[in-house]
């Protein structure tokens, strides 16, 4: 852990009233889209908004981060130039970007992030991107433990690693991706990913024999890393993210309420400051998973890939027996269904299949259709009607009053002090003068605090009271805590801004000169060339008809051969041979690079 001020919690904002929600459930920092730019094209937000989003989270110390991390065609230069500006205007704390034209802009004073497009998996990628500028590296989701501790001793002590903890895992090298470009032109890059590797392929051998038909080959389970903050944070990792800027509210409450808890759990130091109390059990297996997986944080291994591509939900029992629409269960202990729940299973056929339920009496549920669940299959539940997660966060303050001010103190020792607007007389009732200031008080409904202490002077100090209407003890707490949030606001500090280095090191050896590189435009270009790069080709998106046959359009550090227990490091005697998929008349060859423990795919074309 390398913040001086310790872990962050960074959570996703597809909106900016789900990223107040974010906040209140604990998070240190949310990352959001604006209008355009962002990885995301179906979370764009604007400005407007995003102003309301950073005022409201700084007032409790926490950060908001602008995803503006696609390929910038040429023509969108100025607009995302404009756009950063407009982000720093709004009060955003930092730009994630993967275009490595915003280094040659001229930016507002304004952090830039390297976003996980950027590819960052390597020490030597790492330290390049650090010696650019950029003050945190958002790493590969493939990382291990171990490559995480070589890139944090590779970069220095100030720049800020960042990972991802939960949520959905690109299978594909982040930024590195052209498959959905390659199959309907709509790749991750440019923010409308089609996600081609959510589909079910058929998998073929070099003779043409099927091996698999109809399976989720390439989807691989979410992220789950809550049991490993303590490694993480330990081998250098101060910010931990949670994906999902395409998900509900509900997703982003429950998961961030869990992952403060846990982070609380562990007595680890945090970047924000204010309690959050939430209403519910936080629990991730309530929200939309594809099952969880810690994938490869102690090195490539197998049983990572999603036996589905849709939620599957939390187990909650076994079914005992199914008579048409009735469903008969063995329910886990504490789980009670609801009218309206979303129930699933695997059928005899070995398809997930899912039903409502309309009428819940116990162990006994009415469906809302005919299904075939057979006595002992597992029962899962995706939607769970009773849980609806909500949290509040509070800021601790103490108020001292006096005949000639009052003043607001609040946990982190800033204080606001309000002078009473003129002479008031003596009360005449003192402890009905003291009960109804104590009273005025301790109210702050509306704002960021929890009044915890009320201090009135006692009459052994020599203290007369003033007597004050209600309605005039309301408008001077109301000026105060204003006064308070403000002071809050004027004392936050905004992240290190970017600064253009005099000279760019060498980039490492072993990139790709190709499209991979992914410069999609002059100022992208420029900075290449800067770094003594000499590149090929442009961006893949921007050539009008590219021919992709027989080029690679994925790396991964997932192998279908590992997974399915054929790997050629440790089974040698297995004979070497070609393995295709095919999906709606697409073919794609897949290449093992056994030295390096990845795997490729080549796009062969149509077959149909």
């Amino acid at each position: 852990m390398d913040m001086t001020t310790g872990i962050e919690l960074l959570s996703p904002a597809g909106t900016a009233s789900i990223g107040r929600a974010a906040v209140d459930a604990g998070a240190d920092a949310v990352y959001i889209g604006a209008e355009r730019f962002g990885a995301r094209t179906a979370a764009g937000n604007p400005m407007d908004d995003i102003a309301a989003l950073a005022e409201y989270a700084h007032g409790f110390g926490a950060r908001v981060y602008i995803t503006m991390n696609t390929l910038l065609f040429e023509r969108e230069l100025d607009d995302a130039r404009k756009t950063a500006w407009g982000a720093w205007e709004a009060g955003a704390d930092a730009l994630i970007v993967q275009d490595m034209a915003f280094t040659q802009m001229e930016l507002p004073p304004i952090a830039l992030h390297a976003s996980t497009q950027t590819f960052n998996l390597t020490p030597e990628r790492a330290s390049f991107l650090a010696a650019a500028g950029f003050s945190r590296i958002v790493l590969e989701r493939g990382a291990s433990l171990e490559q995480i501790r070589a890139v944090r001793a590779a970069v220095p002590q100030q720049v800020e690693l960042e990972a991802f903890v939960h949520g959905a895992i690109c299978v594909c090298y982040s930024g590195q991706c052209y498959l959905g470009h390659a199959l309907c032109g709509r790749g991750g890059n440019r923010g409308g990913c089609a996600q081609p590797c959510r589909s079910q392929y058929d998998l073929y051998d070099g003779r043409g024999r099927l091996l698999m038909r109809n399976k989720h080959l390439l989807s691989v389970r979410d992220l789950n890393l809550s049991d490993r903050l303590e490694e993480l944070a330990d081998a250098g990792v101060c910010s931990f993210k949670i994906e999902g800027r395409l998900k509900e509210e509900g997703y982003v409450v429950n998961n961030t309420a869990y992952y403060h808890r846990r982070l609380t759990e562990l007595g680890l130091p945090r970047t924000s400051v204010g309690e959050s109390v939430c209403d519910f059990e936080p629990n991730p297996s309530k929200s939309f998973s594809r099952g969880f997986t810690t994938y490869f944080q102690d090195g490539k291994r197998a049983g990572v890939l999603a036996p589905e591509a849709r939620s599957v939900g939390e187990p909650i029992g076994s079914a005992v027996a199914c008579d048409g629409t009735t469903l008969k269960l063995k329910l886990n202990p504490g789980i009670r269904l609801n009218n309206g729940d979303g129930l699933c299973f695997i059928s005899p056929s070995g398809r997930l299949e899912g039903a409502s339920v309309n009428r819940a009496e116990g162990n006994r549920a009415i469906l809302n259709k005919t299904a075939d669940i057979r006595p002992g299959a597992e029962l899962f539940r995706n939607l769970d009607r009773s849980f609806r997660p909500a949290a509040v966060r509070r800021i601790r303050a103490a108020v001292d009053f006096t005949p000639e001010n009052v003043r607001a103190t609040d946990e982190t020792g800033l204080s606001a002090v309000v002078a009473l607007p003129r002479d008031y007389e003596p009360a005449g009732n003192r402890a009905l003068a003291e009960r109804n200031i104590r009273q005025s008080f301790r109210k702050s409904g509306g704002t960021i605090f929890e009044i915890t202490e009320v201090t009135v002077p006692d009459e052994t100090a020599g203290g007369t009271l003033p007597f004050i209407p209600a309605a005039e003890l309301n408008a001077l707490r109301r000026e105060l805590l204003a006064e308070l949030l403000r002071i809050r606001l004027a004392n936050y500090n905004r992240p290190t801004a970017y600064v253009r280095p005099d000279a760019l090191p060498a980039l490492p050896v072993g990139l790709a000169h190709d499209f991979r590189a992914n410069a999609a435009n002059s100022l992208a270009e420029r900075f290449y060339r800067q770094a003594g790069f000499d590149l090929v080709e442009k961006a893949l998106e921007t050539q009008e008809s590219p021919e992709l046959e027989g080029r690679e359009v994925m790396r991964t550090p997932y192998c279908i051969r590992r997974e399915t227990g054929t790997c050629l490091r440790e089974h040698p005697e297995l004979r070497r041979e070609r393995l295709f998929l095919e999906n709606n008349g697409v073919r794609l060859e897949l290449r093992f690079y056994c030295a390096e423990c990845e795997m490729g795919v080549v796009y062969r074309g149509r077959t149909r």
